[in-house]
């Protein structure tokens, strides 16, 4: 079973958006069994997936309780599976770290390969014990001084948690304004920083309606307008994300076959 957590210290900069078009792609292009996990209490990507942002039962919330059967995850609009969110899920961070390690650990029950974890803005359990699970972290970047400013703690809890376990790291531009000079300026300090500037992927996702007017109708932004030079850049950027990922059981299955 491999992990993408999908994250960001601050709201707002597509965090959710990515995190249901890596699913997708991951599910649809790959053929990979994928696992949407929704970790977030505002259930954006529970809402956007199904077409239904309540669940009574059955949510990611279970998890925490032993005495509960791991939830049974949903079959998304697409091509993916969804563990729904709860919308009391943020009383979990009061907990341990060990809890939601714990909880988490209950979902290498199901027969999935790839769990993509949408996670809160938060600083908090349901943020940080995902990234710990390794795999791959990716972080949407919106270029405003507003959402950088809590890049620097985030990649400080990125090295803390990679040099425990094998965690890659991706920044992915997201929002980005053509021609905007001050956009470029703040990109330009990041690309040539030495903490971020080796994370960044070349590509870029520009400001567009695109992307809402394509989730609203439970699809990804390829389906909905492949005319539009934007969906063929989502899907490149989604591909060098889950190939990433994904490449690591190409290379442990050459080496267990040559070993």
């Amino acid at each position: 079973m491999k992990f993408i957590t999908v994250t960001n210290q601050k709201g707002g900069v597509g965090k959710t958006a990515m995190s249901l078009h890596i699913a997708e792609y991951a599910a649809r292009a790959r053929g990979v069994r994928t696992l949407l996990v929704d970790l977030d209490g505002q259930r954006n990507a529970t809402f956007l997936a199904t077409g239904r942002a309540r669940y009574e039962e059955g949510t990611v919330l279970d998890l925490w309780d032993d005495e509960l059967p791991v939830p049974k995850p949903i079959a998304s609009r697409m091509s993916f599976d969804v563990l729904p969110g709860n919308e009391f899920a943020a009383e979990v961070d009061k907990q341990s770290e060990e809890e939601t390690q714990k909880a988490l650990h209950r979902l290498h029950s199901l027969d999935y390969e790839l769990l993509v974890f949408d996670t809160p803005p938060a600083v908090g359990a349901r943020q940080v014990v995902p990234m710990q699970q390794g795999g791959l972290l990716v972080v949407p970047l919106e270029p405003e001084i507003q959402a950088i400013q809590g890049l620097a703690g985030l990649l400080k809890i990125w090295k803390d948690i990679s040099e425990e376990t094998p965690l890659a790291l991706r920044l992915v531009v997201n929002k980005r304004i053509k021609n905007s000079t001050h956009q470029e300026a703040i990109l330009d300090t990041l690309r040539r920083s030495p903490a971020a500037g080796p994370h960044m992927l070349q590509e870029e996702l520009t400001a567009r309606t695109l992307v809402p007017n394509a989730l609203k109708d439970g699809k990804p932004v390829w389906d909905y307008d492949r005319s539009d030079p934007a969906a063929a850049i989502w899907a490149v950027v989604c591909k060098k994300l889950t190939e990433q990922v994904l490449a690591v059981d190409s290379t442990e299955t050459q080496e267990e076959t040559h070993g």
